[in-house]
């Protein structure tokens, strides 16, 4: 295939990020060649694959800058696709040291490896809102039973980069059976100025650092996340700003997430804390590829237009 003189030929190659088994995680597509692609041409690209898709962008000081789109828009961060990202270029050899900051729309992050299949991502300290009164809209919107809600925890904004609505539901049968009406949960998202609602409960192993969690991001193309970094983040902060540790120190949760869409996946964040806040969070994963292929992108391609292929 032979790109003409104005089409751009780039290599993306596929991963998952977060898998716990066999079929699971996040289907991540990454372009590790997206210096000069138009911001509509990346979104093309996305739509063209439906998924959450990672553009690595060098800048002119030799930094590394990462751009990342969904099918309806860009975003301003994406954990798995930086996973996905810093793995592949690792694994390339075109990065190395174990660890660099990542500029991304949110700002620069933080990332650490160990290897190209463990990266740990670490995003802008943790901002908190308001609790937001909207329990039993969030039930109705979500298709979830009266009661469903636990009350005995906040919900409420936390953003680590982008804005999650946090749901504490009772049971982790509750976060399995929502069936929402994404308008109507989109509304609530959109008054608390969050960009998707992320529902989690303890986990039926009754551990108190595990939990199971489903997310549904805003007007993103597709309904729901299978493995969602940036709230895994937002989570671990809400969590350990909801039992403030006596002594400065980094706690961990485990979240399972997918199970609902057949893509089992986990998730590992931590965040940093005292009595006085919460000030850092981190989320761990690993990435696996599934493949690479070629696309020939013309200048003018626009999201679903035939001639991307």
């Amino acid at each position: 295939m032979v790109a003409g003189p104005s089409e751009r030929r780039v290599t993306v190659t596929h991963l998952d990020v977060f898998v716990r088994s066999p079929g699971g995680g996040n289907p991540c597509p990454i372009v590790t060649d997206g210096a000069g692609l138009s911001a509509t041409q990346m979104q093309a690209i996305a739509a063209r694959f439906g998924e959450e898709t990672g553009f690595v962008v060098r800048d002119v000081d030799g930094g590394l800058r990462l751009r990342f789109f969904v099918p309806r828009h860009e975003m301003a961060m994406c954990v798995h696709a930086t996973v996905a990202a810093v793995s592949v270029l690792v694994d390339a050899g075109a990065i190395d040291g174990g660890e660099l900051t990542v500029r991304t729309a949110s700002g620069p992050c933080r990332v650490r490896w160990e290897d190209s299949r463990s990266v740990t991502v670490e995003q802008q300290p943790p901002k908190f809102g308001a609790a937001a009164p909207v329990g039993r809209r969030i039930e109705e919107a979500s298709g979830l039973r009266t009661g469903a809600v636990d009350e005995r925890l906040p919900i409420r904004s936390v953003s680590v980069s982008r804005a999650k609505l946090i749901v504490p539901l009772r049971d982790a049968a509750d976060v399995h059976a929502a069936d929402p009406a994404l308008d109507r949960l989109w509304a609530v998202c959109r008054e608390v100025d969050t960009t998707g609602a992320y529902l989690f409960a303890p986990h039926p192993d009754g551990r108190a650092d595990h939990v199971v969690a489903r997310q549904f991001p805003v007007d993103a193309g597709f309904p729901e996340d299978p493995a969602t970094g940036v709230a895994a983040g937002a989570l671990a902060a809400y969590l350990v700003d909801v039992a403030r540790p006596s002594e400065p120190g980094w706690q961990g949760v485990e979240i399972d997430q997918g199970d609902a869409m057949g893509r089992p996946s986990t998730l590992y964040a931590s965040a940093f804390a005292d009595r006085d806040g919460v000030y850092r969070s981190t989320v761990t994963g690993r990435a696996t590829v599934r493949g690479q292929e070629e696309l020939i992108v013309p200048p003018g391609a626009a999201a679903g237009d035939a001639e991307l292929r």
